[in-house]
């Protein structure tokens, strides 16, 4: 696999023009060209394959070139197991679980960058940013290389728990021509590199050894003949989506009330796991007070006519609740009814900031 030369960014537009699944994000000093989501020919094209946060100088000049779009071992035709050549002079690096960050010179200064630019991730990279780091990247950017790490920290957490803040190289690559470096050549730069480990006789094997990996999210194989691949471990792919499903409060909220939380713990490293045990036991006594609290209005009131209790009675309730009484009032069981308007209002996080009041959980992820 050979990388297209790319030295201004009209050598890209016209490969994604039109297409929703690329974008081009103008800002500060530089612009963006990623990929916002994947359909089936998105990575057909050369050049496409590039776009995966590629940086450009606000006259259009190419400032850096981040790693290019690469595939899960059996995700493509051309990455099937039992195609891939391990008799090819190739090497296995660990694949770290963290962000990618590469620096670029933007508005005069060296900054670290991830995909789509100086985010907020790409800023805490920031503090491994020191003098003698800051020349070497200096340095090979404007000779014409672009630096690539992987920033594990922390407060950088994917699945994978980090104790320390670190700052790994990964590879380095030309950017115009877009070559990568030996590794000989890296392991001379006096940086923090990615470990490299055993392979095995053929891709069917060592697919079958990174699914059972644990500790770690996989590895990269990257042939010398330019193809690169992936693979990662079963296990970490399962705490990945468990890690998914507790990230966004709506989503372990539901799970708490549906009763579905007990099938995500066991996925979930410890602290993880007990800060949403601790979630769940919130959410199921705050329920259990307003349930309480609503059931004994109700039936205060059972003997109240209907009118008088729709003008009078429970309009005395915060307005969260007015429209639970009169549906417990039917006949609907008290808990099936909060915990039924908690589960139909957990669709955003707006919605619910705003049916908080029926538990007082609150969760950080």
């Amino acid at each position: 696999m050979s990388h297209v030369a790319l030295s201004h960014i009209d050598d890209v537009m016209p490969h994604i023009d039109g297409r929703t699944d690329f974008i081009v994000a103008h800002k500060g000093g530089y612009s963006v060209i990623d990929y916002v989501y994947a359909l089936q020919d998105s990575f057909d094209d050369p050049v496409r394959v590039e776009c995966r946060g590629l940086k450009f100088a606000p006259n259009g000049s190419i400032l850096a070139r981040p790693l290019h779009k690469f595939f899960n071992i059996n995700e493509r035709p051309d990455t099937q197991a039992h195609l891939l050549d391990f008799s090819q002079p190739h090497i296995v690096m660990e694949k770290l679980d963290g962000s990618m960050i590469h620096p670029a010179i933007a508005g005069g200064e060296v900054v670290f960058m991830t995909r789509m630019g100086r985010t907020d991730v790409a800023m805490k990279a920031e503090r491994h940013l020191m003098p003698e780091l800051r020349d070497i990247c200096a340095g090979l950017l404007m000779g014409g290389a672009t630096p690539i790490f992987e920033f594990t920290a922390p407060d950088n957490r994917i699945v994978v728990r980090y104790e320390e803040s670190a700052l790994t190289l990964l590879a380095i690559r030309d950017t115009v021509a877009g070559g990568y470096w030996p590794r000989r050549t890296l392991e001379g730069m006096g940086l923090p590199l990615v470990s490299v480990h055993d392979s095995a006789s053929n891709g069917v094997d060592f697919t079958a050894y990174a699914r059972a990996i644990l500790g770690m999210e996989g590895f990269v194989v990257r042939f010398e003949n330019g193809l690169w691949v992936k693979a990662k471990g079963e296990d970490y792919v399962l705490k990945h989506k468990a890690k998914d499903s507790i990230l966004q409060e709506k989503n372990i909220l539901q799970l708490v009330l549906s009763g579905g939380l007990d099938d995500v713990l066991p996925l979930l490293d410890e602290d993880d796991a007990d800060a949403a045990r601790a979630y769940r036991d919130t959410v199921e006594a705050g329920v259990s007070r307003t349930v309480a609290d609503l059931a004994r209005f109700v039936a205060a009131n059972e003997n109240v006519p209907q009118k008088e209790f729709a003008l009078d009675h429970v309009r005395r309730l915060p307005k969260l609740l007015q429209s639970l009484a009169f549906t417990i009032r039917k006949g609907v069981d008290a808990g099936e009814a909060v915990r039924a308007c908690i589960i139909a209002n957990a669709t955003s996080q707006t919605r619910v900031d705003e049916f908080r009041e029926l538990h007082g959980a609150s969760w950080a992820a």
